[in-house]
């Protein structure tokens, strides 16, 4: 799900969030004004919401973003190297209240960004969307994409980069059975990351590894074998245990990886 297609008190909100305007002059900032005027900043890294986008959904994904960048609940960020990489990339997360209403404003968004000496694919690269009526497990699924694969890649690219080589990609070449740059026509019995989808690339099979194996480690997959289990096996914490590799590089403390899921 990682293409654009996730109650929150007023302790947090004197905590996390700037001004819901972002109020900057240049053109991106305008552009994005005119077709997400809904708008919240949690440590610089930005949310903007079409207008029929619930501004309680955007909260939510705030909420949920602010627990995954500060885990231990300290009003700080846990890293602020990966909050650094995801403001300079200019990560944002974009929601819609259904897939017609996102697609339609962004298609509007980048019209006019044609117009601008703005890089287009440099500022898709950093976008994830959301939906906002996706259930829970989507809120978690594409706020953490946006924290690995625009944050924690850049930060740390020999461990997190989105790349074969990477020490993250060693470990999922063999969670799958075997280094594959296009996804295979069937995977290796031993495999127990089997991803068919033909649209994610090596880079995108990454950030969906990394999804799943920290989701997996904290309890949120618990219940989903079934719904899952085509695509990820190991969805429990006792599980986890199998991908040594994988393991040693969640617990590393250097890299303050989270420890606990956000709440809702």
């Amino acid at each position: 799900m990682k293409k654009l297609l996730l109650i929150f008190t007023l302790l947090f909100s004197t905590v996390m969030f700037s001004s819901p305007s972002f109020a900057e002059g240049d053109d991106l900032q305008k552009a994005i004004n005119q077709f997400f005027p809904n708008q919240i900043k949690v440590y610089g890294v930005k949310i903007i919401g079409t207008e029929n986008t619930p501004f309680k959904d955007i909260e939510k994904a705030a909420k949920i973003l602010n627990q995954w960048l500060d885990n231990n609940g300290d009003g700080n960020p846990d890293d602020k190297l990966v909050i650094d990489k995801l403001i300079k990339n200019n990560a944002i997360l974009v929601m819609g209240k259904s897939e017609n209403d996102l697609e339609r404003s962004f298609d509007n968004l980048i019209d006019v960004l044609e117009d601008t000496n703005i890089d287009i694919d440099n500022f898709e690269r950093a976008l994830i969307g959301l939906i906002s009526d996706e259930p829970n497990i989507a809120y978690l699924e594409e706020i953490l994409h946006l924290v690995t694969q625009v944050g924690y890649a850049n930060a740390y690219p020999e461990v997190f980069g989105e790349f074969k080589g990477s020490r993250i990609s060693e470990a999922m070449d063999v969670a799958r059975g075997g280094y594959f740059k296009k996804t295979p026509k069937i995977y290796p019995k031993s495999s127990w990351y089997h991803y068919y989808d033909k649209s994610c690339d090596y880079a995108c099979m990454i950030t969906e590894y990394f999804y799943w194996s920290l989701t997996s480690l904290l309890g949120a997959q618990i219940n989903r074998y079934d719904e899952i289990s085509e695509e990820w096996e190991l969805n429990t914490p006792s599980k986890m245990t199998k991908d040594k590799l994988i393991m040693k590089i969640l617990q590393d403390e250097r890299y303050q990886i989270p420890k606990r899921l956000p709440s809702f």
